[in-house]
């Protein structure tokens, strides 16, 4: 709680289950975009983005998966990983993840 001049301000910095959820969301998202570059992909090439299944992982993606694609230009969020794939493990909440892109042809 902060106080000036009178007024007093106080922010709950509690971090819900809804929360955590979401920046989890927002670091896939910023993950993937580093993917995509280290992959040479073009800024405007569609993907598709593969993933290994965890508890977390698949409450993310049901909850935000239609906002990770479209801020990733993914069309499809496919469990598993081709060999193919650019794909790499990535420590997010606490949990190792694997994460694959491949340009869509």
């Amino acid at each position: 709680m902060v106080s000036d001049l009178g007024y007093f301000v106080a922010i709950d910095i509690e971090v819900t289950p809804e929360l955590a959820d979401e920046g989890t969301a927002r670091e896939i998202v910023h993950r993937l975009q580093s993917m995509r570059k280290n992959a040479g992909f073009d800024i405007a090439d569609y993907i598709t983005t593969y993933y290994e299944r965890s508890e977390t992982i698949d409450r993310v993606l049901g909850k935000w998966g239609d906002y990770i694609k479209r801020e990733t230009l993914s069309t499809g969020l496919v469990e598993g990983t081709p060999g193919d794939a650019h794909s790499e493990s990535h420590k997010i909440a606490g949990e190792q993840m694997s994460l694959g892109v491949r340009r869509n042809a």
